[in-house]
């Protein structure tokens, strides 16, 4: 199995995000590496090397994988190390059956709020313009922090913090997920569209049409088998 130093991994593809802790950001930066191929599923992390690689100490190193362990996103194994866990095809279903059944939750919250408080809709356009235009680019990893954001906003507006905490660690897992996605010129045509529709059912308040869109939505690549399978190297 790969160490870290053996995947040559360019230091910006591991960069760091505004998180409200060390810890937080050593564990985002693991996963956008997961999510964009630097580190694999299955591989061993070499605390040394990692830290050396996010130039941090191991200590709040220590505890982010502390907190990808608890998400189930990294394993450790007695006399083997810490290895990023396996997704699989059933796991990569299982997250995104859970995600539908979170955010139609969440949407239930959200959506007579949007209708009463229309001025939260512009933190949504907003998000919604980065997107296209790092779709525009083929960035995929912005179009898909921007995915992300879109999502977490409804969660946010929804004023439950359960849910906030709950899509917080799923989130994780369906970042991974989408760097693994295959995507091409059409998916960066669709992105503006298909969450505009989610954006205009919010202010309509239409409860019904958003819990009827969300699986779709979320399950789209999944029913195309537009994905690549996640494997150890």
């Amino acid at each position: 199995m790969p160490s870290v130093e053996q995947t040559a991994v360019p230091i910006a593809t591991l960069s760091m995000v505004r998180s409200p802790s060390l810890a937080e950001q050593a564990a985002d930066a693991i996963v956008t590496g997961v999510s964009a191929g630097a580190l694999k599923p299955g591989q061993r992390l070499v605390e040394v090397e990692l830290a050396n690689l996010l130039n941090m100490s191991r200590v709040p190193l220590r505890e982010a994988l502390k907190i990808l362990e608890a998400q189930g996103i990294v394993e450790s194994i007695p006399h083997r190390g810490t290895r990023i866990a396996m997704f699989d095809e059933t796991r990569v279903n299982q997250i995104c059956e859970a995600r539908v059944a979170l955010e139609r939750i969440a949407l239930s919250y959200a959506a007579p709020i949007y209708r009463s408080s229309p001025e939260l809709l512009a933190r949504l356009d907003k998000i919604i313009t980065s997107m296209e235009r790092a779709a525009d680019r083929l960035e995929w990893i912005q179009v898909s922090k921007a995915d992300l954001s879109f999502h977490r906003e409804i969660c946010r507006a929804s004023d439950n913090s359960i849910i906030e905490t709950l899509w917080d660690t799923l989130a994780r897992h369906v970042f991974i997920i989408f760097g693994n996605e295959i995507r091409d010129e059409r998916d960066a045509r669709i992105m503006g569209p298909q969450h505009r529709r989610l954006r205009n059912f919010l202010a309509a308040g239409d409860t019904a049409k958003l819990h009827a869109e969300i699986e779709p939505h979320i399950m789209r690549l999944r029913r195309s088998r537009k994905f690549t399978k996640i494997a150890s190297s």
